[in-house]
């Protein structure tokens, strides 16, 4: 995933209409560590340790600690597949914790999570009273659409969307509690042209607004 490319579409989509949010990008995970991580209001995940290290004991518990004291956190697309035994040469990077942070999971390991080809479909809003979703029509995408995430916590979903492979209505975007914490989680986001759909720019505004307690 190329996140180089897709940081600056969120940030963008974070701002669009009107600025809410000063934006730190941080490239190194175990900022997570640091104590000015407690300063933020919000953090926005879109990192997957793909063939890398996971985080310290030290990241793990700060993180957590952050969380639990009512800091907000965004899930963006494949950030899902972090921290997990599954990931190649990363096995030893497995968090059971992060499974219960981020409730639906890329798992690589029974060959059933997976997405349908790269491509145009359309997402549906769910007839919910959400503030998230009170202002969000359904809207057409490219983008790679997510299903079979492992994970049975219970979450709200606000938006879905039909795949092809499943034939399923598969969730692309929840939102949950994890202890003080407002979680909002997305499966959309692959690219930037994926994030700059109008619907799912304003999903990441209004989801990590909601998130951040606003």
């Amino acid at each position: 995933h190329k996140w180089q490319e897709t940081t600056p579409a969120i940030i963008a989509a974070l701002n669009s209409e009107t600025p809410r949010f000063k934006v730190t990008v941080v490239e190194d995970a175990e900022f997570l560590a640091r104590k000015e991580l407690l300063d933020f209001k919000l953090i926005v995940l879109n990192y997957c340790n793909w063939e890398k290290a996971g985080l310290s004991d030290a990241a793990k518990e700060n993180f957590v600690s952050f969380l639990r004291k009512g800091g907000g956190l965004a899930i963006i697309h494949f950030s899902n597949g972090a921290f997990h035994s599954s990931l190649p040469k990363a096995a030893e990077s497995d968090w059971p914790e992060y499974r219960k942070i981020c409730r639906r999971v890329w798992d690589h390991s029974d060959g059933k999570t997976g997405h349908d080809r790269y491509g145009k479909f359309r997402v549906e809003i769910a007839k919910v009273n959400h503030p998230v979703v009170r202002n969000i029509e359904p809207f057409e995408t490219m983008d790679e659409l997510y299903y079979n995430q492992h994970g049975d916590d219970p979450i709200q979903v606000l938006a879905s969307a039909r795949s092809q492979n499943t034939g399923k209505d598969e969730p692309l975007a929840f939102v949950y509690s994890y202890d003080k914490a407002r979680v909002f989680q997305t499966l959309l986001g692959h690219s930037a042209e994926s994030i700059e759909a109008p619907g799912a720019t304003q999903l990441i505004r209004y989801g990590s607004l909601w998130a951040a307690g606003k």
